[in-house]
């Protein structure tokens, strides 16, 4: 049996995380993996302040495992506070698991304890995809070492296919679509703290970190499309290209899907249906970020993302991707006006007993998750 040794992850370990991300795909009918090239510390930029956990094995000192901890300021109960983020959990699918797998976790997450003790977030997030269901089932285990973790919103991430042309979607009158540009940067930031602090765990932007190269690496303020009232900025959104230092990669076909995706990509041009891309392919996207519409205003919301999708499908995107809770109509908006791909996910509210009264205070604002920077 395998003995592991846990560690902060240095730039020694560099090239074998980026080939663990590679080997571990997310399990679904789109198998997918989320991958760092080329260089995995600089993509950990956009989390804020992060640290990587490594698991070894302690004869052999071959990398088993890994986990992230990320602490980034967002609005919780419409302050500004520190929340931390539990991600990228992978087991090396070369290692023979078995009952070693729950020990190895277990220990990985006592390990995650003692970072914890630095104070510097109350409690954390967690996202399991919903198709994942044995690392759901091994996290709310209760196994002696693991943290509490309690269920907190559905939320869908959608691939939205960039294929027919479409028209622009109405406005209300007196509102107006601009690009963005350097001047009215000081007039984005407003509007995405002024949204932010009505939504759970919405990051919180400032002047000094919205289009810093060491927190929003290659977004500019020209990749926004702004909705305006006279001067005033009531609705933004981004296109962000993050494929110079984030790739997100097929690597296989499941069930139907898989047998017949010859026979799919003949057929759905006809549809309207994106062709599906061989495996080992990285799909062609950018992120539709930072978004905020004052009120929650359908309409606006609709004006953006139509205008998105037409900047993106002009400058060659396949795809463009956008994260929303479950409930609210705006996701109902995009699942019925786009061809998409959904990827739900079950997000958890994480912590050990130093964390439950943060979290029983965690109110019913919707949340606002910015996938982007997960």
């Amino acid at each position: 049996m395998a003995a592991f040794a846990y560690r902060l992850a240095t730039e020694a370990d560099e090239a074998d995380l980026r080939r663990l991300l590679r080997e571990s795909p997310m399990p679904g009918a789109i198998a997918v993996t989320f991958e760092r090239e080329p260089h995995y510390f600089r993509a950990a930029a956009v989390e804020g302040f992060h640290q990587t956990i490594v698991c070894r094995d302690s004869q052999t000192g071959g990398l088993l495992g890994m986990g992230s901890r990320s602490v980034r300021p967002v609005y919780l109960n419409g302050t500004v506070q520190p929340v931390g983020y539990m991600s990228q959990l992978r087991a090396s699918p070369h290692h023979p698991w078995g009952l070693g797998l729950a020990r190895a976790v277990a220990q990985g997450f006592q390990f995650f304890h003692t970072l914890h003790a630095d104070g510097r977030a109350p409690f954390y997030l967690m996202s399991v995809i919903a198709d994942n269901r044995p690392a759901q089932r091994l996290l709310e285990s209760g196994l002696p070492g693991l943290p509490r973790l309690q269920p907190y919103a559905l939320w869908h991430t959608y691939v939205v296919y960039l294929g027919q042309a479409k028209r622009p979607a109405p406005l209300p009158a007196g509102l107006r679509l601009e690009q963005g540009d350097a001047t009215r940067n000081p007039a984005i930031v407003e509007c995405l703290q002024r949204n932010g602090a009505g939504r759970q765990f919405a990051p919180y932007w400032s002047a000094e970190t919205l289009f810093n190269p060491d927190h929003t690496p290659d977004l500019r303020p020209e990749d926004f499309l702004l909705a305006l009232r006279g001067q005033r900025v009531v609705g933004c959104v981004a296109a962000w290209d993050q494929s110079r230092f984030k790739q997100s990669v097929v690597r296989a076909y499941a069930g139907p899907i898989g047998r017949w995706r010859a026979w799919i990509n003949r057929l759905a041009p006809l549809g309207g249906w994106p062709c599906l891309p061989a495996p080992d392919t990285p799909w062609r996207y950018c992120y539709a970020s930072h978004l905020a519409v004052d009120d929650a205003d359908p309409a606006v919301f609709a004006a953006l993302v139509r205008d998105l999708y037409r900047r993106a499908r002009d400058q060659g995107y396949n795809y463009f991707i956008l994260g929303l809770a479950e409930a609210g109509p705006l996701s109902q908006m995009v699942r019925r006006g786009y061809r998409h791909v959904t990827y739900p996910s079950q997000i958890y509210l994480v912590g050990w007993e130093d964390s439950w009264e943060a979290i029983a205070r965690v109110d019913r604002r919707p949340p606002g998750l910015e996938v982007a920077v997960l």
